[in-house]
């Protein structure tokens, strides 16, 4: 029973599996403009995330992020440099003071071409808009077929891997019940 049940765990461990470890982009806007304005194309899939970074130190300068895809858009809370802490240091005079916007991209239907807008604004008068974008890739978890798109839309199959990682996962699953039937053989003429 020992020797199935170590058997179904290890095969389990060898299984390959598909999907994408999720990530997270930076965005710094400072008083140059924003690094990078348009996130490099295959850079994020659904899930990843984005972080907009407020490092405008010029001062009362404020920033808006505006995302929009297909019709729909969303805007930051307003984003300082800093934010005052009170005395102890550890919480926010203003809760609502924000330096950094995150935004995750939703896991089922956030694939394709997003525009990113920022808004500088300086005493609450808008002075400057930024435009980037960035293509957001699907995250596709097929079992057959996995093929990830570059941005010169170049196809790589990875279903050879898998079955070479199965074809070990397997062979490694036969040899160590070769090797624990022969212990347990060499254990019994040892009784004897």
């Amino acid at each position: 029973m020992r020797l199935l049940f170590a058997s179904l765990v290890i095969l389990m461990l060898a299984t390959p599996v598909a999907g994408h470890e999720l990530s997270v982009y930076t965005v710094m806007v400072n008083s140059e403009g924003a690094h990078p304005a348009d996130i490099p194309n295959g850079s994020l899939k659904e899930g990843d995330a984005a972080w907009f970074w407020m490092k405008d130190s010029t001062n009362n300068t404020t920033l808006v992020v505006q995302l929009e895809h297909e019709g729909a858009s969303m805007r930051s809370p307003v984003l300082h440099y800093e934010c005052e802490m009170k005395e102890n240091g550890t919480e926010l005079v203003d809760e609502n003071c924000k330096n950094r916007f995150d935004y995750t991209f939703n896991q089922m239907n956030s694939a394709g071409l997003w525009n990113i807008t920022f808004l500088k604004y300086v005493d609450n008068n808008l002075t400057e808009t930024i435009n980037g974008s960035v293509y957001v890739l699907e995250d596709v978890h097929d079992d057959e077929t996995n093929e990830t798109i570059d941005d010169a839309s170049t196809k790589t199959d990875l279903t050879s891997k898998e079955v070479i990682a199965g074809s070990v996962a397997t062979i490694s699953l036969i040899a160590f019940v070769i090797i624990y039937s022969k212990m347990d053989d060499d254990s019994l003429t040892e009784e004897e």
